[in-house]
């Protein structure tokens, strides 16, 4: 949360501030407009997933909301904007409504996922709670989340040397290898032991018949998911 200022003996909070990261530039003039009005101070807006990585780590903001569907892949944003920015909100802003996608957002490290069609008053009142610890999510996507978790969730890999099989949490260290994060880092991003983290990486390895986790990286990196 933002420092408050001193005003006549008592102290008030900085308005939240947002960076809106979405290449269609009238929506996001409207969303900045929007969110303004209702007291956020936007401090950034950008149009592709690379500048987006950029102004996260340079202005901290304390919320970003994010279209997926960026130049430069908007979900790869996402990992690389929590780690540049550990504090920030990453907030999703989006027209698909894919259950791949909304899993993939949060397990990246998105905070919420709200699609395009949102009023400005409804996403201003959703930020707000956002802000104050209430999940951000479209009530539409809820039916799609349960379906992906009953479906439970084995993925399935297609290599070169055969089909591959992860389990979920097989999957989310995979997805967060990928991005770069150590093991440490992993760790605290799925609240388990680093101890845990190795051994879900050690049996990564012989799935993916890697010799090391720059080889399953650079395998996870050519997949193709079934």
């Amino acid at each position: 949360m933002n420092a408050g200022r001193p005003a006549g003996g008592k102290v008030e909070l900085e308005p939240p501030s947002v960076l809106v990261a979405d290449d269609d530039i009238p929506h996001r003039r409207g969303v900045r407009e929007a969110l303004e009005a209702h007291g956020f101070s936007v401090v950034g807006e950008v149009s592709d997933a690379a500048a987006a990585i950029g102004a996260a780590g340079r202005l901290k903001p304390d919320i970003c909301l994010i279209e997926i569907e960026l130049p430069e892949e908007g979900l790869t944003a996402v990992g690389r904007i929590a780690k540049a920015s550990p504090k920030t909100l990453i907030v999703v802003l989006s027209r698909s409504d894919r259950s791949e996608d909304v899993v993939t957002a949060f397990t990246r490290g998105a905070s919420g996922y709200l699609l395009k069609g949102i009023s400005g008053d409804q996403l201003a009142s959703t930020l707000r709670g956002a802000y104050g610890g209430e999940p951000p999510l479209s009530r539409s996507l809820v039916p799609h989340l349960v379906d992906e978790i009953r479906r439970g969730s084995a993925r399935r890999l297609s290599l070169p040397g055969g089909p591959v099989t992860l389990t979920p949490r097989e999957w989310e260290v995979a997805e967060l290898l990928r991005e770069g994060h150590s093991t440490a880092e992993i760790a605290t991003r799925l609240g388990v032991s680093p101890i845990t983290v190795r051994r879900h990486v050690g049996l990564l390895l012989r799935k993916l018949d890697a010799e090391s986790r720059e080889d399953a990286v650079a395998k996870l990196r050519s997949y193709r998911r079934r």
